[in-house]
């Protein structure tokens, strides 16, 4: 009679260990499922367009004006508070020492 609770303790092991291995494939199985039928869903898709060059896009030479960080060479603007005044007619003096 000893041995009855040692082998019922030993079967409930074993049915434990079988349950999960069977969850372990149905996983997988569902998985493997969903993976083909996204790969069926992406190969009705058509590939995608790819846009063309125009006489305004940026060159692939200027990598930066690409991302936007630094205007390109055509885009350069003129910043007005380095222009010369127009009204002022001379130079300024040298200061003056004493």
């Amino acid at each position: 009679m000893a041995e009855t609770p040692r082998r019922q303790e030993g079967l409930q092991r074993v049915q434990i260990g079988l349950t999960g291995l069977a969850g372990v494939v149905l996983l997988v199985g569902l998985a493997n499922i969903v993976i083909e039928k996204a790969r069926m869903d992406d190969a009705a898709l058509p590939p995608p367009v790819v846009p063309t060059l125009t006489q305004n896009a940026v060159s692939a030479k200027d990598p930066l004006a690409e991302l936007g960080v630094q205007p390109s060479a055509e885009q350069a603007p003129i910043v007005p508070d380095l222009q010369p005044d127009p009204n002022i007619r001379s130079r300024d003096s040298a200061p003056q020492q004493r």
